[in-house]
């Protein structure tokens, strides 16, 4: 992959649950599952399973984690209440038995879209099944969406304990945005990409109780809210990420290319790259014979997934942001408002949900 706007690959792979379709066991991690039963019409409303009229299950949290134009992932949980006798006869047996979801039209009720969850959980579990961590999330780019607006995930959770069983819905609205339903613009008249043009990096500290702000020139944090790169602690311990000078951000696209050695992280940035064939060596060296020279091609990202703002950034574990500003062109090389950064160290956070973090920020050289 070798565009700057390289589209990031659809999770061929992933789970394509349903209704009362997915059930994860140790046999296979990752199944194919059918479509639930009665949804052989793409246009026949989904019929929801009824709920039991008192439940063991809880959920908790619920919402959306992070949204790009290309992917929402989903945070929130489903756990047991063992305290209550009414609901969970035998509190030693008490499992959840499968957590189903499936993506429709709000208007409509209409299956369209799926939902996958990266690392499925085990089912019967007696432990809480955390989404976030599940990596409960949908594509956007998916071509079983085919249409924009305002759509629902349905959660529908599961649970015995031999004596009573639970049946538990949970809805999560979120939009799909009309850029998704956009026709692509021809590329025949295209211009060329222009080469990578080179990058240097600095390292910086943030302690968002202090200084929630990068001021990019200066490579120094600011308090000043407009500054290039910005960090909101809440107080659920998430961290957002903004820009007061219009720079808009996305998780930058190398993973979802062929080649491994260009999958950058805190342990092996640009710099350190080692030639695809596999040798070990650094190629190409700098002048001086000591490191690869990091260009802005070394970055890839997809132009569809740039946004203004990235809630709970620190939920992409060890990935590099791109940040894009108005004046980048590609088509020439210059690295103007170009900008990649990786956290490389965070501390846990307070108990205002501010965190100290140590980054590593490429710009310009």
């Amino acid at each position: 992959m070798s565009s700057k706007f390289a589209k990031p690959l659809i999770f061929s792979s992933a789970l394509t649950l349903g209704a009362l379709a997915f059930v994860a066991c140790g046999e296979d991690s990752n199944p194919s599952v059918p479509p639930p039963a009665g949804s052989s019409s793409s246009s026949a409303p989904w019929i929801e399973p009824e709920e039991t009229p008192t439940t063991a299950i809880v959920f908790g949290t619920l919402g959306i984690a992070s949204q790009t134009t290309s992917r929402i992932k989903f945070q929130g949980s489903v756990s047991l209440d063992l305290g209550d006798s009414n609901t969970v006869a035998d509190v030693n047996a008490a499992v959840i038995t499968g957590v189903d979801v499936i993506v429709l039209k709000k208007d409509t009720q209409v299956p369209q879209g799926v939902a996958t969850f990266v690392n499925p959980p085990l089912f019967p579990t007696a432990s809480t099944v955390n989404f976030l961590e599940s990596g409960l999330q949908t594509d956007l780019d998916d071509p079983s969406y085919t249409e924009c607006g305002e759509f629902e995930l349905v959660i529908t959770a599961s649970a015995d304990d031999g004596i009573i069983p639970s049946v538990s819905i949970a809805r999560i609205p979120f939009t799909r945005g009309e850029e998704n339903c956009r026709a692509p613009e021809s590329s025949s008249s295209e211009p060329e990409k222009a080469p990578g043009a080179p990058l240097k990096s600095f390292q910086v500290e943030v302690k968002t109780k202090i200084h929630k702000c990068i001021n990019v020139a200066t490579e120094q944090p600011t308090a000043d809210l407009t500054g290039d790169i910005c960090f909101e602690a809440t107080s659920t311990g998430s961290v957002n990420l903004s820009s007061g000078t219009g720079l808009k951000f996305a998780v930058y696209d190398n993973k979802n290319d062929n080649d491994r050695y260009n999958n950058f992280g805190k342990n092996y940035l640009p710099e350190k790259k080692i030639s695809s064939d596999g040798s070990g060596i650094a190629l190409p060296l700098t002048e001086d014979g000591t490191a690869h020279q990091t260009t802005t091609d070394d970055f890839l990202y997809a132009e569809s997934a740039l946004t203004p703002s990235y809630t709970n950034f620190m939920s992409e574990d060890d990935k590099f942001f791109v940040a894009i500003g108005p004046n980048y062109n590609p088509y020439v090389t210059s690295a103007t408002d170009f900008y990649a950064f990786i956290v490389l160290e965070s501390s846990a956070p307070d108990a205002n949900g501010n965190v100290e973090m140590k980054l590593v920020v490429y710009k310009a050289k």
